[in-house]
């Protein structure tokens, strides 16, 4: 079951650190730099950052800007060596430090991502993003309790964001909580209906307890969670049938018979 990894928007901010007779020519540049990357020109927002750079003018937003596009392009070693040139520049930054977990998860770089994460949450404790990336890279390496409580804790300062039901259900999932990933993740398909993701790890959920109770002989509550893992691996399918996870899986649960 994969993550779904929250894509973060980039902040267009002035830019502060240019001589007074310049931050017209400049800021435009740099807004120009930030559309690019809003429709996805993601190299022609590189080329007008770098072109600022090159005429010397200097700011944390355009390192910033650099990594953020380098991440969506998904080139990790340009996108962290930026988004540390942006740290320099304005240490302890709880929007650079969260933008950097979220690079680090991005790319599965677990452990520097709890490191950064144990430093940053004493900074913001109520960043619910910090307590999300760092229970996701927990769970990865296998602290699924502890990961489980940053999960309650990001929870409490997001409580509409499907992403943590979403983790919070994989993590039980894994832990072969069927019962409490079923919860977590129902809630999560009533938050976004569109994530194939989702409803492909519901389906997941539904067959596992599909089975268990089929062992315990009880066909009734057995049958009633095949339907339901059918219904959920169909509307996978519907939202990305081209996922070679989701055909099988859907495969896989169509061959079941009720009992």
């Amino acid at each position: 079951m994969k993550h779904f990894i929250h894509a973060f928007a980039v902040t267009c901010l002035l830019v502060t650190s240019l001589y007074s007779q310049e931050k017209e020519q400049v800021g435009s540049a740099y807004f120009q730099a930030v559309d690019e990357y809003k429709v996805k020109n993601y190299n022609k927002s590189i080329e007008l950052v770098k072109s600022l750079l090159t005429d010397g003018k200097s700011s944390y937003e355009f390192y910033a800007l650099l990594a953020y596009n380098y991440d969506k392009l998904n080139d990790f070693e340009n996108s962290y060596k930026n988004i540390l040139e942006a740290r320099k520049r304005k240490p302890d930054d709880e929007d650079l430090l969260q933008g950097s977990l979220a690079i680090l998860t991005r790319h599965k770089k677990w452990k520097p991502a709890i490191e950064l994460a144990e430093k940053t949450i004493p900074l913001y404790p109520q960043n619910p993003e910090v307590r999300y990336f760092y229970a996701l890279a927990l769970s990865e390496k296998g602290a699924s309790k502890t990961a489980l409580s940053q999960i309650e804790k990001a929870k409490a300062g997001s409580p509409s964001d499907f992403r943590m039901l979403e983790l919070e259900g994989k993590i039980y999932y894994n832990l072969k909580n069927y019962d409490k990933a079923d919860v977590s993740l129902r809630w999560a398909s009533s938050l976004n209906q569109n994530s194939a993701e989702i409803w492909n790890n519901l389906a997941l959920v539904q067959e596992s307890l599909y089975k268990s109770n089929k062992k315990l002989g009880k066909k009734s509550q057995a049958n009633t969670y095949l339907t339901e893992a059918k219904d959920c691996i169909q509307k996978a399918s519907d939202l990305n049938g081209e996922s070679i996870t989701i055909k099988e899986n859907s495969k896989r649960i169509a061959a079941f018979t009720s009992l």
